[in-house]
C-alpha cells in the first residue's frame, strides 16, 4: 500500500527506495490510479466522500530534458479537455508538487488517461488531480506527506471548481470513507468502513456541471435545518463505528443540496425510490450530479440497486446509464507497476 509519503523503506511493490535530493536518478516515469469518488455521502455537504474500487483516472508522469509541467497527451476526454497544464486540474496539481519541492528547473511531461466521465458527479477532477500530484511526488522523490499532497490536488481542483473542497480529493488520496475538517491544513480523519458495505454508483447519460450545482445552493440554511444536518452527520460517523447499518441508513438525508439539487437530475425522486425498493440504506445523487448512487448492506444489495436505479433512469429518458458496483476502497491513489507498458 501507498503510504503517501514513500518514507518507509522499499516504498510499494515495485518501487524503488528514494535516497535524498538531489541524488535521485532512478526514475525516468511513474504511472498512478486515482478512483472514482462519491462526494457529500447525502448528510454530509463538501465534508464526507468515500472511494469506489473501479472505475478512475490515470496519469502517467516522465522526466523531460525541457522545463516545468507539459501535458503531452489527454486520452478518453474527446478533446474536451485543455492541455495548457495551467488550466487543467492534473497540470496545476504537478505544478504545485514541483513548486512544493522547490525543483522549478525540472521538467515533467504528463500523460492523463480518463477513465472517469466528465461533470458526472463522480469526481473526475479530483481523481486527475490527486493522480497528478502522486505521480509527480514520486517520479521527483520528494516524499510529501499526504496533507501537503491534498493541498497540491486542491489547487488543482480550484481550476474546475473555483474552490477547493476536500471531499472527493481527501478519499481519493486517502481512500475509505473521508471525513474533512476545514483548516490549514486540512483534517482528514477516516473513519471505519463494515466490511460488508457496498456502492451503487449509477451515472446516465446526462451532465451537470459543478459550477451549475454550485450555483443553485442556498447562502443561508434555517437553525432547525443546520442542527438537523449536523446531528446527521454525528450519526453517520457513530454508526460507522459501531457497524450498525440501520441507524446509518436513517442518517442518509440531505436537507441542504439535494432540496435544490434534484431538478438537475432527470428522474431523480424515483431513481431514489428504486434503489430504496430493493433494499438499499439510502440513495442520493453524486456530488454535484447527474450520477446517483446507494449505499447497501452487501454487494448483492448493490447490484440488485444498480440495476434498479438504471431501469428508472432508463424509463426518465435516460437510457444507457453505466453501472458501477464495488466495496469502499480501503485505498486511495496508488503507483502501479510498468509504467511504460499500459494498452
Amino acid at each position: 500500500m501507498w503510504d503517501g509519503g514513500l518514507a518507509q523503506a522499499g516504498g510499494p511493490p515495485g518501487l524503488t527506495a528514494w535516497p535524498p535530493r538531489p541524488n535521485v536518478t532512478a526514475m525516468e516515469s511513474v504511472r498512478v490510479f486515482a478512483p472514482a469518488t462519491v462526494g457529500n455521502v447525502i448528510c454530509g455537504f463538501d465534508v464526507l466522500g468515500l472511494a469506489l474500487e473501479q472505475p478512475g483516472d490515470e496519469v502517467i508522469a516522465r522526466r523531460s530534458g525541457g522545463v516545468g509541467v507539459i501535458i503531452t497527451a489527454i486520452r478518453g476526454d474527446e478533446g474536451r479537455l485543455p492541455l495548457d497544464p495551467g488550466r487543467n486540474v492534473a497540470g496545476v496539481a504537478a505544478s504545485a508538487v514541483v513548486a512544493r519541492c522547490g525543483l522549478a528547473s525540472e521538467g515533467i511531461d504528463l500523460e492523463i488517461r480518463k477513465g472517469l466521465p466528465l461533470a458526472a458527479g463522480m469526481g473526475g477532477s479530483a481523481a486527475s488531480a490527486v493522480a497528478a500530484a502522486v505521480a509527480t511526488d514520486a517520479l521527483l522523490g520528494s516524499k510529501l506527506d499526504k496533507p501537503t499532497l491534498l493541498a497540491c490536488a486542491l489547487e488543482g481542483e480550484r481550476v474546475a471548481a473555483g474552490e477547493g473542497h476536500p471531499d472527493n480529493a481527501a478519499p481519493c488520496l486517502y481512500g475509505g470513507i473521508a471525513l474533512s475538517r476545514p483548516g490549514n491544513p486540512i483534517d482528514v480523519i477516516q473513519l471505519p468502513v463494515p466490511s460488508s458495505l457496498a456502492v451503487a454508483l449509477v451515472h446516465p447519460p446526462h451532465e451537470t456541471l459543478t459550477e451549475r450545482g454550485r450555483a443553485v445552493l442556498p447562502e443561508r440554511v434555517a437553525l432547525h435545518t443546520a442542527v438537523a444536518q449536523m446531528a446527521d452527520v454525528s450519526a453517520f460517523v457513530s454508526a460507522l463505528h459501531a457497524g450498525d447499518m440501520d441507524l446509518l441508513g436513517r442518517t442518509l438525508v440531505d436537507r441542504l443540496a439535494e432540496p435544490v439539487r434534484r431538478f438537475l437530475v432527470p428522474g431523480f425522486e424515483a431513481v431514489r425510490e428504486a434503489a430504496l425498493a430493493v433494499n438499499a440504506l439510502g440513495a442520493g445523487i453524486s456530488g454535484s450530479g447527474p450520477s446517483m448512487f446507494a449505499l447497501c448492506r452487501t454487494l448483492e444489495d448493490a447490484r440488485s440497486a444498480a440495476s434498479a436505479m438504471a431501469g428508472a433512469f432508463a424509463a426518465a429518458g435516460l437510457e444507457g446509464a453505466d453501472c458501477h458496483v464495488s466495496t469502499v476502497a480501503s485505498e486511495g491513489a496508488q503507483i502501479l507497476a510498468d509504467p511504460e507498458h499500459v494498452p
